[in-house]
């Protein structure tokens, strides 16, 4: 009896490790990135514990339309230690939108993060939001 119910504790306890390490906890995103081009930003400024660093560059697909982007982007860190593949929109008139990752590789695996965008000068975006690492 003893090892039946040593057998269940172990197997419930295996049952509920894959669930408590299967996403971290959420972390805070905020950063500037300036662009050299409709198709090229750099981060320019992120907070320390960061996982998208300064350096960190994003390439954007298009299209790139008069008065909204809607864009598939790749986001690559410095050395190409890792990349994220997500989604931005950016309402030119309100200089309001969104970008939204779900995958990632090399240091960005399991990279999501739900992020607004801004604007006040065309010159400077700023992404803040929230992260966390999981399935």
């Amino acid at each position: 009896r003893r090892l039946v119910v040593v057998v269940a504790t172990i197997a419930a306890l295996a049952m509920l490790a894959p669930m408590a390490s299967a996403s971290s906890p959420l972390g805070p995103i905020s950063l500037t990135k300036t662009c050299d081009a409709p198709d090229h930003c750099t981060v320019q400024t992120s907070l320390a514990s960061s996982p998208l660093p300064a350096g960190t560059e994003g390439f954007y697909n298009g299209p790139f339309p008069v008065s909204r982007l809607s864009s598939q982007v790749v986001l690559v860190t410095p050395g190409r230690a890792g990349t994220a593949t997500g989604h931005c929109t950016l309402n030119f008139v309100s200089a309001v939108g969104t970008c939204t990752f779900a995958q990632g590789t090399g240091s960005l695996a399991g990279f999501h993060a739900n992020l607004t965008v801004s604007t006040s000068d065309w010159e400077t975006f700023l992404w803040e939001g929230t992260y966390h690492f999981g399935g």
